[in-house]
């Protein structure tokens, strides 16, 4: 995995856990603030930060061994990426221990934490040209 994924990678990371704690914040200012709450954002803010590693090094392998077949391969990650995904939503809807709203949200912001770092490189990568040239 090169420097830029790695960075891309905990980039996600902190923004999906920066989005949880607004979550946990919210949640707490709508007067339904309990601890399963915490562990609940903590189940789903960990599990799509662990799935957007999975992808980024499904990626990154791929493209290493042989890139005409590697967007084959990549697609055949998502669906064991959806299971996974799955069993974290029954996990957090069985288990008391979570509150199952706050560990699913996170499954709804984590493209616009994607997005977010995505514009992040491609300013980064436009400022690195103007400096070079």
């Amino acid at each position: 995995m090169t420097k830029s994924v790695k960075t891309d990678v905990l980039r996600v990371c902190a923004g999906n856990f920066i989005l949880g704690a607004i979550m946990v914040v919210v949640f707490a200012l709508a007067g339904q603030f309990s601890l399963s709450v915490i562990w609940g954002a903590l189940l789903g803010n960990a599990f799509v930060s662990l799935s957007f590693l999975w992808l980024a090094l499904s990626v990154s392998k791929n493209l290493e061994k042989d890139p005409d077949n590697a967007r084959k391969r990549v697609s055949a990650t998502y669906t064991y990426r959806l299971l996974a995904m799955a069993a974290m939503i029954i996990i957090a809807i069985k288990l008391p221990v979570f509150n199952w709203v706050a560990a699913i949200i996170p499954l709804f912001y984590q493209r616009l934490v994607i997005t977010i770092v995505g514009r992040l490189r491609i300013k980064e990568d436009n400022e690195k040209e103007v400096a070079e040239s």
